[in-house]
This record gives structure tokens, C-alpha cells and sequence, in this order.
């Protein structure tokens, strides 16, 4: 089975203030389970293609432990003196462009992990996926972080569950198996994710609660639901088809005789439908058979703002078409 190319950046002082001494003590065990699956699509193993770690100051003591384990380790020192005063660093912006950079110049890259509890990533996942590259966070269960992360990364991993890693020991390969067991994601010890709002009005459509008895007016109520939380900023169809999933009509692929795509040729066709049946649901055309979805909060999605978005749009194409830096890839395909 093929390994998944993946790259890994960690948020020391994040993750350091969430975990104590252990995630230094014990890396090479946590390393070892990612690698051996955990969390990764179908449990594939991982070959880290790249591994770099991003602190302050202080922790440059654990240089040492990260580059044996094959880290790259950045001293990320902030250079405003009110900020140095303040135990602030500058690794949130480093490692942003970093992710950026690697997922759009590394070749094959299936996924790319940002290991940080932090929210402000939240536009940084929402920027570097796409259909082609999945992104893995790291969240508190105690707190709204493992919720936000879990409507917008591909997977989540709780604190818990990576506390749980650093005493893993990869299990004997029986010998009629090819690999060891994949390895085991401790439980949820809190699930806050389901007294979520969002959470709460896809559980409604479900019921029936929403506005209209139809399945197309219940995806258009949860895709509502989830743009509410991210306003003017594209809603990846990756996203779409997760929060999409719990509709019984809906599939993306033919399913035991149901049509995908709620009746719809593709997920372009559909979205057109859902912007008729909500109007602050904006699909702008992207050429190539690619578009982007948009929520615009009500009042802002005039007729004249989506024509400037089209007009946008079909520029940028012809930029791409010119030699323009901006990838097809980041669009959401048809």
C-alpha cells in the first residue's frame, strides 16, 4: 500500500502549552503513530516529506531532540520590543507561509498537517485545501478549538488522543498480515462539536425543522448554516459534501440507485440550484468547469457584486491562461 506524502509543522508553543514536557520526552513515539496512520485516509502510513518545528526563544533548547527525529527547527524570535517583552513570537506568520509555500511547490503531496490548536489557522486550512490535499489540525476538547477545526480541516486531532501517543509502541505484525495494526485515536472525553450552532440547524434540516420539505431546501439551509460562520470567504466543496453527508439524499457518487448530486449532473449544477433557492449563496464561475462558492451575509450580495465577482473571475482565468502564479488547483472542481 502506498505511503501518504505528508508534511508536518508544529506549534511548539502551542502545543508545549497544552501538553507540558511530555511532547519532547516522548517524540519519537508520537512521531512513530502518525507515521504508522493515525489519523491519515484509510490509515495509510506517512513519509514526511518535510518536518518542521517553529518556537520561541526558550525552547531552542529542544533543537537537539527535533533535528535528530529529522526536524527542521526555526527560532521564530519576535522583532517588536513590546512583543519580545511579552513572550511573543512570530511563528504564526512563518509557519502560514510556509504552509502555503510547501502545498503549492511540493510534488505529490497528499496531505499536510499543521499541528496547532490555534484558531487563527482557521484561514490558512481554508486556503491551502483543496480536492487534491488533505489538511489535519490539532483541537481542544475543552474548549470551541477541536469544534471550529472540525468544520473546516479534513481531520481533527484532539489533545487527548495525541497525550494518549506519547507512550505508543507500534504492535507486532501477526503473521498473516501484512503491517502491523493501525494505530488506535483515543476517545473524545467531550463532544462540544454537537451543541454547536451549525450542529444544531443541520440536525434541524435533518428533522425537517427547516424552511421548505425539500432536500435541495434543507442542503441550501445547512450550507447557509455553514457559511454563517465564515462570511465572505470560499467554502471549499470539501467542505460542502461534509456537511452535506447527513442528508439521506445526498451522495457524490451513485449510491444504491441515488442519483448524486441531489439530481444534478455535478456539484456545479447543484450549487447553481442552491444559490436560486438561497440567495446569499454566491457561485462564482472560475472557467475550466471550476467554481467558488461564497456566503455573503444578506444586504451584501447584490446583483452588481456578483457580476464584479464573474467579471474578476474571468480575469484572473486569463491570467492563469498567461502565466499567472495563482494554481487551477485552489478552485473547487465541477
Amino acid at each position: 500500500m502506498a505511503r501518504v506524502r505528508s508534511v508536518l509543522l508544529v506549534d511548539f508553543d502551542n502545543i508545549y502549552g497544552a501538553t507540558g514536557e511530555d511532547v519532547v520526552n516522548s517524540l519519537s513515539n508520537w512521531l512513530l503513530w502518525l507515521e504508522d496512520g493515525a489519523l491519515s485516509h484509510r490509515q495509510k502510513r506517512r513519509t514526511f516529506v518535510h518536518k518542521r518545528v517553529y518556537w520561541n526563544l526558550q525552547f531552542d533548547k529542544y533543537r537537539p531532540d527535533f533535528e535528530r527525529a529529522g526536524f527542521e527547527a526555526f527560532n521564530c524570535r519576535a522583532l517588536a520590543k513590546r512583543k519580545i517583552s511579552a513572550g511573543k513570537s512570530s511563528a504564526d506568520i512563518v509557519i502560514t507561509m510556509d504552509a502555503i509555500e510547501l502545498a503549492l511547490q511540493t510534488k505529490n503531496l497528499d496531505e499536510l498537517i499543521i499541528l496547532t490548536t490555534d484558531s487563527d489557522f482557521v484561514p490558512v486550512v481554508n486556503r491551502v485545501q483543496n480536492p487534491g490535499l488533505r489538511v489535519v489540525t490539532a483541537g481542544k476538547e475543552t474548549d470551541p478549538t477541536y469544534e471550529l477545526f472540525s468544520q473546516h480541516a479534513d481531520a481533527v486531532m484532539h489533545i487527548a488522543a495525541l497525550k494518549s501517543a506519547f507512550d505508543y509502541a507500534r504492535a507486532a505484525r501477526k503473521w498473516y498480515q501484512l503491517r502491523s495494526p493501525a494505530p488506535v485515536i483515543a476517545p473524545l472525553t467531550l463532544q462540544r462539536e454537537r451543541q454547536s450552532p451549525l450542529m444544531g440547524r443541520v440536525r434541524a434540516a435533518l428533522n425537517g425543522e427547516a424552511n421548505g420539505p425539500s432536500e435541495l431546501q434543507r442542503a441550501a439551509e445547512i450550507i447557509k448554516a455553514l457559511g454563517e460562520r465564515m462570511p465572505d470567504q470560499v467554502l471549499s466543496k470539501t467542505k460542502i459534501v461534509r456537511a452535506l453527508t447527513g442528508l439521506p439524499a445526498f451522495t457524490p457518487t451513485y449510491e444504491n440507485g441515488i442519483r448524486p448530486w441531489l439530481g444534478h449532473k455535478n456539484f456545479a449544477a447543484m450549487m447553481r440550484h442552491l444559490e436560486k433557492l438561497q440567495p446569499e449563496i454566491q457561485v462564482n464561475p472560475l472557467g475550466k468547469g471550476r467554481i467558488e462558492v461564497i456566503y455573503r451575509e444578506p444586504g451584501t450580495a447584490s446583483r452588481t457584486g456578483r457580476v464584479e465577482a464573474m467579471g474578476e473571475a474571468r480575469t484572473n482565468e486569463n491570467e492563469e491562461e498567461t502565466g499567472s502564479p495563482l494554481p487551477a488547483g485552489f478552485g473547487s472542481p465541477a
